[in-house]
């Protein structure tokens, strides 16, 4: 089985990529699609558009059963390694990128063009981004919120990747993060670090604290409906409200979790499972 790092959803259609590729998962399978990098490393999907991050061209950019296009890169040669679509990305068109050593790019146009948005960060190597959802209607001021984890840090953007700031110093590289779907009335973020555990956010992602008796290393975070589900080296654990977690028995460690109207897709060194249903979650 492949190694599976990123998975995206398109319609009814669920596309994954790591190392080895990039797949069309289809019926518990895992179906092989052409792609132009030699290092793959994450997809997204940005309305008609299947994007591919990695090595050598950045991202590439294919429109239905097009082509792959090379993207204008903003002089950026290092591999993106992660890839965060703007939840109002049919209006806005935008998609966030985040790479390994080049800081962070932005696209008005699903991945055609990328400029260079690094206004802020202290630290070049992006492991994961996550947007808010939008804001609720005459919210003021305006805000389109997302967030960035780095080697050491966690960053926030108030405007859209366009400008960031350093919100919480993990000490750690924070591999995860994950936006309550009512964060807007909540304000709840999680993040999730390699070796010094979970933290979690009640302030809109503008200060962070170690949640205690969470795994040293959280790999992969989701919020969905009922509440999250992370994933550590061993095992997932799921949680109502970020605090207190429970072991989910059965389902093998991930290293990416996509909430799905299906229920919780993930992926890892064993490809891709569903480990919740939506009766479930």
């Amino acid at each position: 089985m492949p190694v599976i790092l990123s998975l995206a959803r398109e319609r009814t259609t669920t596309w994954a990529a790591g190392p080895e590729g990039l797949y069309r998962y289809e019926q518990q399978a895992l179906i092989p699609e052409p792609q132009p990098q030699t290092h793959p490393a994450c997809c997204a999907v940005a309305g008609d558009y299947l994007l591919m991050g990695g090595a050598p061209h950045g991202v590439a950019v294919r429109n239905r059963e097009e082509s792959w296009q090379a993207s204008w890169m903003d002089g950026v040669e290092a591999q993106v390694i992660c890839l965060a679509v703007d939840p109002r990305e049919r209006v806005t068109g935008v998609v966030l990128a985040g790479t390994e050593g080049g800081g962070i790019l932005r696209t008005e146009n699903r991945g055609q063009h990328w400029s260079v948005c690094n206004f802020g960060l202290q630290e070049f190597e992006v492991f994961c981004l996550a947007w808010a959802s939008p804001q609720p209607a005459g919210a003021w001021p305006p805000q389109e919120i997302v967030f960035a984890g780095t080697g050491s840090a966690i960053y926030r953007s108030p405007n859209g990747g366009r400008g960031w700031r350093r919100c919480t110093a993990a000490g750690a590289p924070v591999l995860s993060l994950a936006v309550a779907s009512d964060f807007h009335n909540s304000g709840a973020v999680l993040a999730g670090t390699e070796g010094a555990g979970l933290w979690r956010s009640t302030d809109g992602g503008h200060s962070f604290a170690p949640v205690p008796g969470t795994p040293e290393v959280v790999n992969a975070l989701v919020a969905h409906p009922a509440g999250w589900l992370l994933s550590d080296l061993d095992q997932l654990w799921r949680s109502a409200d970020g605090l207190t977690w429970t072991p989910v028995a059965g389902p093998r460690p991930a290293l990416v979790l996509l909430s799905t109207p299906d229920g919780i897709l993930a992926g890892g060194v064993d490809g891709v499972e569903l480990v919740l249903e939506g009766q479930d979650r």
